[in-house]
């Protein structure tokens, strides 16, 4: 490991090209006093990749739930989205649950997916175009946790209405899921809806395990971010002075994805030292639970009202159509 001239915890001190927006996330996480890191810098290329195998773990019964639901009630879903709607897809990843989506849909009008992954976003619009032949498909390279602007063609939909799925809005800390269900609100419009996976609240054992697979996928993914930060940052974390932990906290009803240090060591970022003690935690990414109610005033607050609640046979998931209040 080479001498780093300042470590973060002692000094504020950032290197010259720390303005540099991925290094000045990294940096805001490491400062705090507990360490973190955006969960957004999991889904590199191969952070997407490895997501897609845990969708396939037994452990993760999220993504088989959420399937279930969309292929059982895709009668109902489509009556609520209506003919000729414009689907605004937030975290696409690969599609392959879009696809069930717009099988149901009366004409859909138009398939606008938005993720961070230029390479993954575009494999998947090449599929759904090969699917859907004579639907318009608009690609959206963008972080979705800021406001996007759509494109003119939306225009010509009869509705927008956003699909986001994988209850992904449970990696945002109750201000922050209000903050971004108002910007999909505002992007969705007046007459817009939202179609949203929720993951509900349940035994906690059930839960550590979904997040703690057993032939060790997610802890290849949360070290990921480690390997991404050497690679994109000048980054000298050893991977193997790091495990991964998956912990249900009661108090907040969440999950909370870490990477556990094993030693005591100061890896570097841009040539900044990061103290770390045995034992000590970075926090990656937060996946809180909800109840049906919860999540309702939740989504009353950012100005969305819950019109229909799908639930899973064994009361795991859920799926809630929204339309923005008047």
């Amino acid at each position: 490991m080479r001498n780093a001239e300042h470590v973060l915890g002692h000094s504020r001190v950032a290197p010259p090209h720390a303005s540099r927006p991925l290094i000045a996330l990294v940096f805001e996480g490491l400062s705090e006093n507990r360490k973190q890191l955006p969960s957004v810098l999991l889904y590199d290329t191969r952070g997407s990749q490895l997501f897609e195998e845990i969708c396939e773990q037994p452990e993760y019964y999220l993504s088989r739930a959420e399937t279930r639901l969309l292929g059982r009630h895709g009668a109902a879903i489509a009556e609520c989205i209506g003919p000729q709607a414009a689907i605004v897809e937030y975290g696409a990843g690969s599609g392959r649950k879009t696809q069930l989506l717009l099988e149901s849909l009366a004409d859909p009008h138009s398939y606008l997916p938005i993720d961070v992954d230029a390479v993954q976003l575009e494999s998947a619009c090449r599929a759904m175009r090969r699917r859907f032949p004579t639907l318009a498909v608009r690609a959206l390279v963008q972080d979705f946790r800021q406001f996007v602007p759509l494109p003119p063609i939306v225009g010509r939909a009869s509705r927008r209405v956003a699909f986001f799925a994988g209850s992904t809005i449970g990696n945002f800390r109750p201000l922050e899921a209000v903050a971004l269900l108002n910007s999909i609100r505002e992007s969705m419009g007046p007459q817009g809806g939202l179609l949203i996976g929720v993951d509900l609240a349940k035994d906690r054992s059930v839960l550590e395990r979904a997040y703690d697979d057993a032939a060790g996928v997610t802890a290849e993914f949360n070290l990921n971010v480690l390997r991404r930060l050497n690679r994109e940052v000048d980054a000298t974390f050893d991977l193997a002075g790091f495990r991964h932990r998956a912990a249900w906290n009661e108090e907040h009803q969440r999950i909370e994805m870490s990477l556990v240090s094993t030693r005591a060591q100061v890896p570097s970022v841009a040539g900044i030292g990061v103290a770390l003690g045995a034992g000590e935690e970075i926090l990656t990414e937060y996946c809180h639970k909800y109840s049906p109610e919860g999540f309702a005033s939740l989504a009353n607050i950012a100005g969305w009202l819950v019109r229909r609640t799908w639930i899973d046979e064994e009361r795991r998931y859920s799926l809630q159509f929204l339309e923005a209040a008047e």
